[in-house]
């Protein structure tokens, strides 16, 4: 089962207390991930300095969730309540908490915001990070070799000098919740797709299915219907795209993928699988993105 992405929207009573973090990174330092049955990244995290976690890293979250038993755990102090919108348009309420502590390889804050979500301690799932808490510090998935690395500027740069780069779009919230977008192709259609490593494929809103010629009563596309987490129907088709690829760099892309059609807040959105056998650096503090091969030429040995 996928957790939803929480996304955009208004922040609702701001805590005082300030996040912090390391300012730097003396060397590249890496983690491994592994995936679960549903393709999501799972790393390792510490909560409040002592409890090891294991969280799903969710570029389209948002903001970073925990489950509330581990808040508990840990005493957070309630601090006001986050709105989500899906992007499939539901809408999500999540109470917000001050965890002391929240450590994910080499980058540890204190005081942060996160959201308390019912469904995770359900699920068995200690938290989800988002790219929230990341934004100072640019980090790559390496999706064939199954390492996050945080980069330092040497290494940054010779990310860079070794894969495409393209510039990143940022949807943020108040500094409280990030989204990341960049410029693809769907076909010849272009699209500003959001970044979600919580999804698998890739989704495209229904009003790029005419101008693709996509035809809902070809043997071809496939209907689907299903109930989303607030109850609401949701009509998908999946069909074939001549490519999706990103629009600075075509060369960087699927060809032939299908794809699912729903009538969904953005553009599209890439999920993982178009990211295999890839490294996607993300270099949020100057608003840019490099896809590379995994180990690429030059590249530093893990740390």
């Amino acid at each position: 089962m996928r957790v939803p992405a929480l996304g955009l929207l208004a922040f609702v009573a701001a805590t005082p207390l300030p996040a912090q973090s390391r300012p730097g990174i003396a060397d590249p330092t890496s983690v491994p991930f592994t995936t679960n049955t549903d393709g999501m990244l799972i790393v390792p995290a510490i909560l409040g300095t002592t409890i090891p976690l294991h969280v799903i890293l969710d570029t389209g979250a948002g903001l970073d969730i925990v489950a509330p038993s581990l808040i508990r755990k840990v005493n957070g102090k309630a601090a006001g309540a986050f709105t989500g919108i899906r992007m499939t348009g539901d809408r999500v309420d999540v109470p917000l908490f001050v965890v002391p502590e929240l450590a994910i390889g080499p980058i540890v804050r204190r005081n942060v915001v996160v959201g308390g979500w019912d469904t995770l301690d359900s699920l068995h799932i200690d938290g989800i990070i988002s790219v929230n808490g990341l934004r100072h510090h640019p980090f790559t998935i390496d999706f064939a070799d199954k390492v996050l690395t945080f980069e330092t500027p040497q290494s940054l740069a010779q990310r860079r000098a070794a894969g495409h780069s393209t510039p990143l779009q940022l949807s943020d919230e108040r500094g409280r919740a990030l989204d990341l977008f960049a410029a693809f192709l769907i076909g010849n259609q272009p699209g500003e797709c959001e970044l979600d490593t919580g999804s698998q494929g890739t989704t495209v809103s229904t009003r790029y299915m005419a101008p693709l010629g996509v035809d809902t009563s070809s043997n071809d596309v496939v209907r689907r219907v299903r109930r989303t987490i607030t109850g609401a129907t949701e009509i998908r088709y999946v069909a074939g795209v001549t490519q999706v690829s990103l629009a600075t760099g075509p060369d960087v892309g699927i060809a032939n993928p299908r794809v699912t059609f729903s009538d969904i807040i953005y553009d599209c959105v890439i999920g993982t699988v178009f990211w295999s056998g890839r490294a996607l650096t993300l270099d949020i503090p100057n608003r840019q993105m490099t896809v590379s091969p995994p180990r690429a030429a030059g590249s530093p040995p893990s740390h």
